[in-house]
């Protein structure tokens, strides 16, 4: 289940810092959250932000004042994903198991009718759960285990959407 949402998460002179270096970073073509190999062959973009990458740009603090969950601390901390979506991208049904998940939508703005939705799942991976519209600046916790996937934006749209994954292991 989607744990919660959190809208206007950075205040605008972090955000702003956060999608500077978003949108600066070099990105490496790959498919990590599916074991299927014909997903491969779609290419996606995504960015690894180091620890020192997340430390450097103090959204830790905010993050951990925000979200009170007990997963969610710097020994449960596993890595920072910035996944750059295009215009009409094939992205797929995936979850990361044993994983707590802070979902950021980074752009700057976006239009409700541009589309690029992350959709989440029912364990059958095919009946809807929930729907959660990409709002600027909006971060959402959620299980790990909850099947979801990107619907691309439209061809309206910027060319460009930005999401940031904060992955932190499950202590059991």
């Amino acid at each position: 289940m989607i744990l919660k949402k959190y809208d206007n998460f950075f205040n605008p002179s972090l955000q702003r810092i956060l999608f500077n270096f978003i949108t600066n970073s070099y990105y490496k073509i790959g498919w990590d959250d599916s074991p299927e190999l014909q997903h491969r062959k779609y290419p996606c973009l995504h960015s690894l932000f180091s620890t020192e990458d997340v430390e450097k740009l103090n959204i830790l603090p905010t993050i951990f004042k925000k979200i009170k969950h007990k997963q969610i601390t710097m020994d449960n901390f596993d890595k920072c994903i910035i996944n750059l979506s295009k215009n009409l991208d094939v992205n797929f049904i995936h979850n990361h198991p044993n994983q707590m998940v802070i979902l950021h939508y980074s752009n700057l703005t976006w239009n409700p009718e541009w589309g690029g939705e992350t959709v989440f799942y029912k364990n059958n991976a095919r009946d809807i759960l929930e729907s959660n519209p990409y709002i600027p600046n909006r971060a959402i916790l959620f299980d790990g285990e909850i099947n979801h996937t990107i619907k691309a934006q439209n061809m309206l749209g910027p060319c460009y959407r930005f999401t940031m994954s904060l992955f932190f292991n499950i202590l059991k």
